[in-house]
């Protein structure tokens, strides 16, 4: 039979398990947003950060397939395993990345083509999320 100890611990690891999910499924639905912070050449590598700008140049690598958006200030790297993506030169963007150091050079690696976000779709967002379109 279990102790009344071990009842009150079990009860207690169930209760962190059930919290810990519950914050999971609520952080999701932010997504990356929230915890991101804006750009700057000061970022730390590795920190998650929010950039939004004016696509300068697209560039898909001879080798592996990944996507280079040159965006004046900083490169984003896409790998090919995001999936394509339909941007062009000109496209206003707003993405979610991690920084990395690559060959001496600052760049936004981008994980999820989710984070990647055109000025159209946000447009788009607003104008459904104030009853309009």
């Amino acid at each position: 039979m279990i102790e009344r100890q071990e009842r009150t611990a079990l009860l207690i690891l169930l209760m962190v398990l059930v919290i810990c999910g519950v914050f999971a499924v609520i952080s999701e639905g932010f997504g990356k947003g929230p915890f991101a912070q804006n750009y700057t050449i000061n970022s730390p590598e590795g920190s998650l950060v929010s950039y939004q700008g004016i696509i300068q140049k697209v560039t898909v690598t001879s080798t592996g397939g990944n996507t280079i958006l040159d965006m004046g200030a900083v490169q984003l790297f896409i790998p090919a395993s995001v999936g394509a993506i339909d941007v062009v030169a000109g496209d206003t963007i707003q993405v979610y990345g991690t920084i990395q150091i690559w060959k001496g050079k600052r760049e936004i690696l981008v994980k999820n083509s989710k984070d990647i976000r055109s000025w159209s779709d946000l447009k788009r967002e607003i104008s459904v999320s104030n009853g309009v379109g």
